[in-house]
This record gives structure tokens, C-alpha cells and sequence, in this order.
């Protein structure tokens, strides 16, 4: 941001490429896995220069609350609702109604500065479905700007009272949102990352540099605090991870990094290395490569319909600068002009172009994301494509605890373990009723059936896994029934750990195989001798997007996923643990085991689309269609097993 009340920084420019590229390293895969610190540090440039800005003004009795919103609105919106637009346009020609539908949403919401609500309230922001989301990233956007609501009252009240009042209130106020960001992460680590009150202790540490800044040391020390600052920055970005609580007490090193790189950028020796002129114009274009990347990454995957090769993240990476440069020099510099006149013009077109992408938004959502441009060919899918799996999943509509088949008033069996256990409900129900049997449903989605090890989310253990098992046991422990055993196993590869929340480390899939299959020996030691029927993981192909996805998605342009529904087994992610799952039952009494192959790759090639319904309601889960291929091969086992008790 460069303004009268403020000297242009050529180094803060340097800093902030050095963020964005981070951030779009981490974002294409190419091997930076913290590289998300990168928001951090455009959070600490944000608070310096906000801070001086609002500051200095005032000193000069040039301050307004109005001109300072125009000037914020004026430089961050008009590339916003580009890319909105964009986003809107590009969905309604590749998207499935399901999935323009929620990209409409979540468009409402950044449009109005609001996107980390929505996405706090949907999903975190390292889950599988976020990342199929292509405004996912503005929710660091939306948080900035609830930063901007606030801080200017902040500021202003501050200094009525003294300068020193307002360093004394930013400290405190940097310490209070630390601890409050570390505590959050325990407890709710989804509003820890996107919420803005937790990340308020970025800002004001950027905030604090004003009443250094002009405090200068020596041009050795200067360098050596700029070397300290840029280490910590990378440091970060190569020793966090995904994986790791954050932001919390994680987040002071490269905010750290930041604040040193901006008190000692202008150092004469080593700051030369900022003030580059091709590394100061990738942060003169960052706002808008930061803004059109990540669109570019998901939709390019929504439409290629698999995972990316590393030339194609290289490439696609310079297409997001080539693009962002366009952006800002067609859009983002066109609003930044400092004549009163034109900011008028500029500020009403801004809020004309919102109130027409948000009503072109709301229309989307209301009605269902544009279902009319499904092929005629898949319209007998489903008459709510945009729900599609939520009322196709096999497990629908039947509860986590739900009897199912006969109604009576004990159950004949159990059904335990998650999601992948569930989405037999509908077929068990649909051929027990038929034979008087009634299965007790002891499931609890997305957890891992274990007395020792269980998820782990944001550094912490998911504890309602662990009593969920305990639960299981004291449900079954008075009697012998028979047991029906699914789960994702194949899912839970990188999310174990155990009760003191330490990951378990296993060198490769094979040992992570022998993890498992070990714990299903504990599992069959501790139900007793009753029988267990285990139920291997469906097939299924890793990608992004569902079949009904690609059923669903309008052929404006021809769809590669179309070449996605009939594969081999053995092609499967599943394909190796079936293989040892068959072979525990074989050497284990009273240990049966159902290959879902059986039922789903008959003549051995799996085919999505069957018989005019889909078996999948999702990427993995299986439809109702799905549920009964495979329930009607589970049932005649359970009733042998029912008559062998």
C-alpha cells in the first residue's frame, strides 16, 4: 500500500514476494510444506503498514474514517470481485450443479469480506474438501478485513491518550490473541486458523514496528537482523506442516521472521537482496497472483479430473503470475488513483459490480446450481443434483445407532465402525426386514476403532473415538451376536496416533497394513468368540471429484473425467489391505470375510456407473444403489452366522 502518509518501502514489496511465492509453492505441491506461513507474513505487513498509515495521518490531522475505507475498499475489491466473477463463470461452464452451488456460497460470503465464517463453519482449512473449494483463500482476505473495521477505532482511540498508550495496549493486545489463538487450537482448531481474533497477535506485532522503525542500528547489525529474519521465514516454511497445531505459539517464528525483515529491510547491505527489481515486482503484482492461484489450481484439477504432475504444477504456477500481472495492471491499479473524482467513479462501479455478483450468486444457490445444464443422458440420477450424495449415501437416512431391518426389540447383530460401515444401512435394512432379522447400527463416522489409537486433528486425539469404542464394548459384552466389521482403513494412513497425541511414524504402506491388521487381532481378541464378519474397503479411484460429479457436469466442452468409470481393482487404493483383510479371516476362528469386489467388479472391472445408477454417492462412499449390490452378499453370511450361534 503506498500512501502520502507513508514512504514507499521497496523491501516490503521484496518481503511480500517472498510470502506469496511461499504460498503458491505450498499451494502447487512443489515441496514446501509450511509454506501457508506465507498469509502470516502478509498479516505482519498489513499491521505495520495499516498502523503507520492510520498513525501518521492523524499526526497530520488528515484523518478520516471514510477516506481511509474508500482507499481500503478501492484497493482490494475491484481484483476480488474479478475473481469472483470469474470464479462464477468459469463454474457454470465446468462445475456440477452441487459444486457451483457451493462455490456460489462461499462467492456471497468473500464478497462481503465473510469467506472465513463460511469456511470455519464447512471445513478446515487442510481438509480433503477444502481444497476442491476455489475461493478456499480468501478467507485470509475476509479476515483482514474485519481487521480493518476495528483497527482504525483502535488506533484513534489509542491515541487520544498518548502514543505510549497505544504500544502498551498492542502488546497486551498481541499477547492476549496468542494465548487465546494457543487455547482455541485445543478446542476448536478450525476457528483458531480462520477466525480473526486469533490472529489479531500477527497484525499488531506488525503494528508494534511503528514506534521502532525509525530507531536505526548500524548497517552490520541491520544485515544480520535481516539474515535472522529471512532464516526464520524459511525455516518455518520447510518445518511446519500441515499436520501441525496452528497457528498458536507456531506462528510467532515466522511472524517473527517478518517484523525483522521490515525493521531491517532498508539496511543498506543485505537489504539490497529485497530491493531487486524483478523480486520487488512479484510483490507489486502479489494481491492479484495471490488472488487468482488457487482458482487457477482447483479448477484446472476439477477439470483434468486427477492429480497433478509436476510439469503441470510448473506450468500452472507461471500461468498464476502471467495471469496476477495481468489482473493488477488492468483491474487492481485502475481503482488505485489518487483523484477524488475518480475514486467516486471507482467506488460506485466497486458496489455496483458487488450487488450484481452477489445476486448472480444467490441465484445460483436458489436454484440449485443451474441443474438444467446436466445432461438429459444422467437427469434420471437424481432430481436434486445438488444434494446428490447427501441423499444417495447408502447410509441414508438411517443414524449412527439405527436398527435396522426387522422391528423388534433386541437386535441379532451389530454393525460397528465409520462412515464406510454406515453406507450399508439402507441395503442391510431393505433384505434383514424379509427375514426377520434386526442389526443394531454401533457407528460413529470418521473415527478409527481402536482402545489405543485414534485420529488426531490439529495435534489433538480425537476423544470421542476412544469412548465410542469403549461404548461398543460395554453394548456387546453380555451377549455372542454376530458382528459386522467396515471401515476406511485405507483413509486413516497419515491421521493415527495414540492417547498422549504422538503420531504413530510407520516407514510405508506395507508396515501401515501391518498396523492395521494387528489392530483387528486385538479387536477379534476382545469381542470374544462371537463371529466377526469383516467387510473390505469397496474400490474405489483416487481423485479429486465423484462420479456423480462428472455425471453431473455440463458438456459445454468435452469432460475428461468421462474416461474415469470403469477401472481394475487391482487399481484401487484398496486393492492391498483387501488382500491381507481375506487373509486374517482365513486364519482366524470364527473370522469371515466380503470382498465388495464381488459384487461391484463382477466380470473384474469395476464400473461406477451400472445398470443406469451410480454405485458411488461420492469419491469413495457408496450410493444406496451401491449399498444393496453389497449388502445382498453380506446377508446370506450373516444369517449363516446368525443359525451357527
Amino acid at each position: 500500500m503506498h500512501s502520502k502518509n507513508t514512504s514507499y518501502r521497496p523491501d516490503i514489496d521484496g518481503l511480500r514476494a517472498i510470502a506469496v511465492v511461499l504460498v503458491l509453492l505450498f499451494h502447487f505441491g512443489l515441496g514446501v510444506p509450511g509454506g501457508f506461513i506465507g498469509v502470516d507474513v502478509f498479516f505482519v505487513i498489513s499491521g505495520f503498514l495499516i498502523t503507520e498509515v492510520i498513525k501518521n495521518s492523524i499526526s497530520k490531522k488528515q484523518f478520516t474514517f471514510s477516506d481511509f475505507y474508500v482507499r481500503r475498499l478501492l484497493r482490494l475489491h475491484p481484483a476480488l470481485l474479478a475473481t469472483v466473477a470469474l470464479c462464477l463463470g468459469a463454474g457454470y461452464l465446468l462445475m456440477d450443479p452441487a459444486s457451483f452451488s457451493t462455490l456460489a456460497s462461499a462467492s456471497s460470503y468473500a464478497i462481503f469480506s465473510a469467506s472465513n465464517f463460511y469456511f470455519w463453519m464447512h471445513q478446515g482449512y487442510f481438509d480433503a474438501d477444502a481444497l476442491t473449494q476455489p475461493l478456499l483463500h480468501t478467507w485470509s482476505l475476509a479476515a483482514e478485513w474485519q481487521f480493518y473495521v476495528v483497527w482504525p477505532f483502535v488506533v484513534w482511540a489509542a491515541l487520544k491518550v498518548s502514543p505510549r498508550f497505544l504500544a502498551g495496549l498492542l502488546a497486551v493486545m498481541t499477547v492476549v490473541s496468542l494465548a487465546a489463538s494457543q487455547w482455541m487450537l485445543s478446542y476448536d482448531s478450525s476457528a483458531a486458523y480462520f477466525m480473526m481474533p486469533f490472529r489479531v497477535f500477527e497484525l499488531s506485532i506488525g503494528a508494534l514496528l511503528v514506534f521502532i522503525n525509525n530507531h536505526r542500528a548500524g548497517r552490520a547489525v541491520e544485515s544480520c537482523v535481516l539474515a535472522v529474519g529471512v532464516a526464520l521465514i524459511v525455516a518455518a516454511a520447510f518445518l511446519i506442516d500441515s499436520t501441525d497445531p496452528f497457528p498458536g505459539l507456531r506462528a510467532l517464528v515466522p511472524c517473527l521472521g517478518a517484523a525483522a525483515c521490515i525493521y531491517a529491510g532498508r539496511s543498506p547491505g543485505l537489504g539490497k537482496a529485497l530491493r531487486i527489481k524483478p523480486v520487488v515486482y512479484i510483490g507489486l503484482i502479489s494481491y492479484s497472483v495471490y488472488l487468482v492461484h488457487w482458482p487457477i489450481i482447483v479448477f484446472y484439477k476439477y477439470y483434468i479430473f486427477r492429480d497433478l504432475e509436476t510439469v503441470e504444477k510448473v506450468c500452472l504456477l507461471a500461468v498464476a503470475i502471467i495471469v496476477g500481472a495481468i489482473m493488477h495492471h488492468t483491474i487492481e491499479k485502475s481503482f488505485m488513483s489518487k483523484d477524488y473524482k475518480k475514486r467516486i467513479y471507482g467506488f460506485c462501479i466497486t458496489i455496483i459490480a458487488a450487488s450484481l455478483i452477489s445476486f448472480a450468486a444467490h441465484k445460483t444457490v436458489t436454484s440449485g446450481g443451474y441443474s438444467f445444464r446436466t445432461p438429459q443422458a444422467y437427469k434420471s440420477i437424481t432430481d436434486d443434483p445438488a444434494n446428490f450424495h447427501t441423499k444417495n449415501y447408502g447410509g441414508y437416512p438411517f443414524d449412527n445407532f439405527a436398527k435396522l431391518g426387522a422391528k423388534k426389540s433386541e437386535p441379532d447383530a451389530y454393525l460397528v465402525g465409520d462412515s464406510f460401515a454406515l453406507q450399508y444401512a439402507s441395503g442391510l435394512d431393505h433384505y434383514l426386514a424379509p427375514e426377520n432379522i434386526q442389526v443394531a447400527s454401533l457407528v460413529r463416522q470418521g473415527c478409527y476403532l481402536s482402545s489405543n489409537y485414534t485420529k488426531i486433528e490439529n495435534g489433538a486425539i480425537a476423544t470421542p473415538c476412544l469412548d465410542h469404542y469403549q461404548q461398543v464394548l460395554n453394548t456387546i459384552k453380555s451377549d455372542s451376536k454376530p458382528l459386522i466389521y467396515a471401515s476406511a482403513w485405507t483413509v486413516y494412513r497419515n491421521m493415527l496416533g495414540d492417547k498422549n497425541s504422538k503420531y504413530i511414524v510407520l516407514k510405508d504402506d506395507n508396515a501401515y497394513i501391518d498396523f492395521i491388521i494387528k489392530n483387528i487381532g486385538e479387536f477379534r481378541q476382545e469381542i470374544g468368540n462371537r463371529p466377526l464378519i469383516i467387510v473390505g474397503v469397496q474400490p474405489y479411484t483416487n481423485s479429486s471429484h465423484s462420479a456423480a460429479s462428472c455425471l453431473l457436469r455440463p458438456r459445454f466442452i468435452s469432460q475428461p473425467c468421462d474416461l474415469s468409470f470403469n477401472f481394475d481393482p487391482k487399481d484401487s487404493p484398496a486393492f492391498e489391505i483387501n488382500k491381507r483383510l481375506r487373509s486374517f479371516a482365513e486364519s482366524s476362528t470364527d473370522t469371515f470375510y466380503i470382498d465388495p469386489s464381488d459384487s461391484l467388479c463382477p466380470d473384474g472391472t469395476c464400473r461406477k456407473f451400472q445398470d443406469g445408477e451410480l454405485m458411488y454417492s461420492d469419491l469413495v462412499h457408496l450410493s444406496i444403489a451401491g449399498s444393496m449390490r453389497v449388502s445382498k452378499q453380506i446377508v446370506p453370511k450373516l444369517i449363516e452366522a446368525i443359525k451357527g450361534k
